[in-house]
């Protein structure tokens, strides 16, 4: 345990907390801290930077097309501001504006963002669109569904062979699509490299038409039907964001201790707001250098993620639980890896999901043994329909599943709904709406113009306010078992996965009119491989002794710790095929979308209540 050592430094201002509890039984709670002026616009930073400080790193990323390569291609600022100019020339050209936006198909690269931010210098919307729409989907429904609703006048893929499939899935029809490396067939296509134009006065003049209210990016986010919808993100939204995260930082004892710009190492997709805004923007308006991550917490993706991360000391490492588990367990077994990750961090964070307490105390055993301090690990909180940001855990702390309180510039606002407290929010970073949906906005803010986020929060100690907000699960994810008892999901599933302590990533929890609460269980791969010393795949995984018998020792656990109904788990069936991020089973925010999860496996939901159960169910008795 490393309670009572020091916290590395972290220049954050001093918590300025107010609160106000009204006759309605709501709880007003607002930042006091002032927050920093925005600029009308995402640009704004990008010419900031490339005038103050043109040679440095804006973003670096491995040869595209041989990772395996060593070094880094690297993009300065000035160098990034030639190129978007030239590129925001092509897309004026071909006819670039409002009711134009571009959709693009593409991991996280250097030519993704080139694109991103010329295309929003033109006057058009971005479209950014999870890859697995187009690569992995069987019929893609989802892609067209999203084609549809946002109409891009243009499209760009960074490999047209690689994204042929998904291409030929949609109706194109005469639209360009543009393209880094291999022109796509049966499309008119023209690669970058061409679409380039010398820029113009036309460029200056589009420029100077962005402002706050300009539409910057329609969002895909899913909800329990799985279908997108397309949150509006105006350049107003996403601006304000970034200056609310700055708020709560000493910004001049920042810039003392890290000795330099601020670095990060990513692989969150640009795809999601929480990679394309609180890290990839958020960056860009700190004249930081983000270093891009192909690599991932899976089997597969996770040497590349540790290659990078060996290689590059980042002042701020923020990424998701599962990335947490698995860097936890490689510090642990890696001195020179440790030395290089602490070696100039300040602070640590995750978001999507809650972190288990035990990956915390892993990390900070390491951090202390490295350097003799604890490094501050904490959580942010937000949605695509707020830009995403709108708390965080801005003190050291020891105590993971907080959200934190409001940053500045926001206001919640926590209402009763039933017997949990809803966290609802109004601020500059929240969404108008969404895209051709009026009834769908309507419904998502309340008579004050609050954002209703649909999560259940609480106090962590209510006689004192200050030490944060924790979730207390999603107001959507309660149910009822047949005798009436209440489940609250989100709880269940966070305590559940907690308490197998690696075995699993994730589960869904079922119950719905049913007399016990049962699981689908989602396995850790990485940590199953390793605990069996076995490399096989998933199908044998589930099936294996040594796992089977981690998951119910650690549930067996659970249950002696939460006896009652409301919480106690009868059984879990674990599953071969993971979450389909294409099938809506993942949501756009990274959390596992229970009911579509549920509806799309029910043969699975009806296994666990079926008697006699079968063979694979695992009893926890």
């Amino acid at each position: 345990m490393t309670a009572g050592i020091r916290f590395r430094e972290v220049p954050y201002l001093p918590q300025k907390l107010e609160m106000e509890t009204r006759d309605d039984g709501c709880v007003l709670l607002r930042n006091g801290q002032p927050k920093r002026p925005h600029p009308p616009h995402m640009l704004a930073p990008l010419v900031y930077w490339a005038a103050a400080d043109p040679g440095r790193t804006w973003l670096a990323q491995r040869d595209p097309d041989d990772p395996s390569k060593p070094g880094w291609i690297r993009l300065t600022y000035g160098e990034a501001l030639t190129q978007i100019r030239s590129l925001a020339q092509g897309f004026l050209k071909a006819g670039a504006g409002p009711d134009r936006p571009v959709m693009i198909l593409s991991r996280n690269a250097i030519e993704h963002a080139l694109v991103m931010y010329a295309a929003m210098w033109a006057g058009s919307p971005v479209v950014p669109v999870t890859p697995a729409y187009a690569t992995l989907s069987e019929d893609f429904a989802r892609l067209n569904h999203a084609d549809r609703l946002t109409e891009p006048g243009i499209l760009y893929v960074e490999d047209g062979a690689e994204y042929q499939r998904g291409l030929d899935g949609m109706e194109v029809g005469d639209r360009l699509v543009l393209y880094r490396k291999t022109a796509p067939t049966g499309v008119r296509s023209e690669s970058l490299e061409a679409f380039a134009k010398a820029p113009t006065s036309a460029v200056d003049l589009a420029y100077d038409r962005l402002s706050e209210e300009r539409v910057a990016k329609y969002m895909l986010t899913s909800g329990s039907t799985g279908e997108p919808k397309a949150v509006i993100n105006t350049h107003g939204n996403i601006a304000s964001m970034v200056k609310m995260i700055r708020s709560v930082w000493d910004v001049g004892r920042l810039e003392e201790i890290s000795q330099g710009p601020q670095v990060m190492v990513s692989f969150l997709p640009w795809s999601h707001t929480y990679g394309a805004h609180s890290i990839l923007h958020s960056m860009t308006d700190w004249g930081g250098t983000l270093h891009i991550d192909w690599g991932a917490p899976t089997p597969a993706r996770l040497p590349e993620m540790l290659r990078n991360l060996r290689e590059v000391a980042p002042t701020q490492h923020t990424t998701v639980p599962a990335a947490w588990a698995a860097i936890a367990t490689e510090l642990e077994h890696d001195r020179a890896l440790a030395e290089t990750f602490f070696s100039r961090i300040m602070v640590m964070a995750y978001g999507g999901a809650s972190l288990g307490q035990d990956i915390y105390e892993r990390i900070q055993n390491v951090a202390v043994d490295v350097t003799g301090e604890r490094i501050s690990l904490s959580a942010g909180y937000g949605a695509t329909e707020t830009s995403p940001t709108i708390s965080n855990v801005h003190w050291p702390s020891d105590t993971m599943g907080l959200i934190g309180l409001p940053l500045p510039g926001c206001e919640f606002k926590l209402a009763p709904v039933g017997e949990k407290m809803e966290c609802r929010v109004r601020g500059a970073g929240i969404t108008p709406g969404y895209l051709k949906d009026p009834q769908k906005t309507a419904e998502a803010f309340d008579e004050e113009g609050f954002y209703k986020l649909g999560d259940a929060v609480k106090f962590r100690d209510p006689d004192d306010p200050d030490k944060g907000l924790a979730f207390d699960g999603r107001i959507a994810e309660e149910f009822k078992l047949a005798n009436g008892t209440w489940v609250s999901a989100g709880t269940v599933r966070v305590k559940a996965v907690e308490a197998v302590d690696g075995a699993l990533s994730d589960v869904v929890v079922c119950g719905l009119n049913e007399n016990e609460i049962a699981l689908l269980g989602f396995l850790n791969e990485a940590w199953c491989r390793r605990k069996t010393e076995r490399n096989v795949g998933m199908d044998e995984l589930t099936g294996d002794e040594t796992v089977r018998a981690a998951v119910k020792a650690g549930l067996s656990a659970y249950n002696r710790a939460h006896p009652n109904a409301a919480k106690r788990v009868a059984r879990i069936l674990l599953q071969a095929e993971p979450p389909r991020p294409d099938a809506g089973e993942i949501t756009e925010k990274g959390y596992i979308n229970q009911g579509r999860v549920q509806s799309l496996r029910a043969q699975e939901v009806k296994r666990l209540y079926s008697t006699p159960y079968d063979d694979d169910i695992i009893d926890i008795s």
